[in-house]
């Protein structure tokens, strides 16, 4: 999808758009709509494509519903547009250093990878499911307007010291850190692996990454439509830095946010058994670089559910002439996460 235009406006594709969101099929004539179904339905036949800022994203929001599709006899795939890089001070608990290096940056992105092997693992998801596509920790909001397209120079990241993501992660030749990119690699995933679920950040996760995902998701969703407009899936989206909100209380249920309405559908809450419960644990401890640096955030998501909610059919027009994410309140979670 390299070369087309440079600025991609969802509301022009409403057309398409409906057959992509919210268990909406087209048929080549006018979209036939379904009800939202209450709850994510998982059956033998479930592609499930959860799109990560970073590694720990996946299994703090979703480790217990990865396992219900693997054991329905579904297919997860996770995609991680970050490696996790740039969170300072667990770089330097990691590499037992005082001042990092871009190289060591570099290598903390490369354990964090690695961890995230391991805790997959745990959950019956093998390495080859697993994408890493290495754009800039810390900056995937940057890459939503200043570093759309080639009319602009890459984005290189005050951390890593880089430009360009490394050529193994890549599915396009000559990606680099422009949106543009990114939009197509997503696209590019999406229009390959035909998910029938697909889970995104909410747009109002307050750290700025995730944020950027959605964006940069809904971007994608409509560059499929316009190439598969048969292609349906159901976009379910989690959050999961919003003030004080995952480890604000004890409970061994996990509520919604209170000041957060549960999109179209309302909020959905899958149970997990107490074996869930537990390899979900054992999943999140897989991450020990952030256990040892904030565990007691990790553990505040590891509940006897998890909570989901639907969102209604993206309206999204990039580039944006200024950040849409960088202004977002920092919780406490997110002053000690990157």
């Amino acid at each position: 999808m390299r070369g087309a235009s440079p600025t991609a406006v969802l509301a022009l594709a409403l057309t398409a758009l409906p057959a992509l969101v919210g268990g909406v099929a087209c048929d080549g004539g006018q979209p036939a709509r379904r009800p939202y179904a209450p709850s994510l339905a998982v059956v033998a036949d479930t592609r499930l494509l959860i799109f990560a800022p970073h590694p720990d994203d996946e299994v703090l929001s979703a480790g217990g519903l990865i396992q219900q599709v693997r054991e329905a006899g579904g297919t997860v795939r996770v995609v991680y547009l970050t490696s996790g890089d740039s969170y300072t001070d667990s770089v330097r608990l990691a590499q037992h250093v005082r001042r990092p290096t871009g190289a060591n940056y570099r290598a903390y992105g490369h354990q964090r990878e690695f961890e995230a092997r391991a805790a997959l693992r745990t959950l019956g998801v093998g390495a080859w499911s697993l994408t890493f596509l290495g754009f800039p920790n810390d900056g995937l909001d940057r890459l939503l307007s200043t570093y759309w397209s080639e009319r602009h120079a890459a984005y290189r990241s005050p951390y890593t010291r880089q430009r360009r993501p490394a050529q193994s992660d890549s599915f396009i030749p000559d990606t680099e850190y422009r949106g543009e990119d990114l939009t197509q690699e997503l696209a590019e995933i999406i229009g390959d692996f035909k998910p029938t679920i697909i889970l995104v950040p909410r747009p109002e996760d307050q750290h700025a990454d995730h944020c950027a995902t959605w964006f940069f998701v809904a971007d994608a969703l409509g560059d499929v439509a316009r190439v598969q407009p048969r292609f349906h899936t159901d976009l379910v989206t989690y959050i999961v830095h919003y003030n004080s909100w995952g480890f604000e209380d004890d409970d061994p249920f996990l509520k919604p946010p209170e000041d957060l309405d549960g999109g179209v559908s309302g909020w959905l809450t899958v149970p997990l058994t107490d074996r869930q419960v537990n390899a979900k644990r054992a999943a999140v401890h897989a991450y020990k670089s952030q256990m040892d640096s904030m565990g007691w955030f990790l553990d505040g998501f590891v509940r006897r559910n998890e909570v989901f909610s639907r969102p209604a059919p993206p309206h999204v027009s990039l580039p944006v002439t200024h950040s849409v994410c960088g202004e977002l309140e920092d919780p406490p979670s997110r002053k000690n996460k990157k």
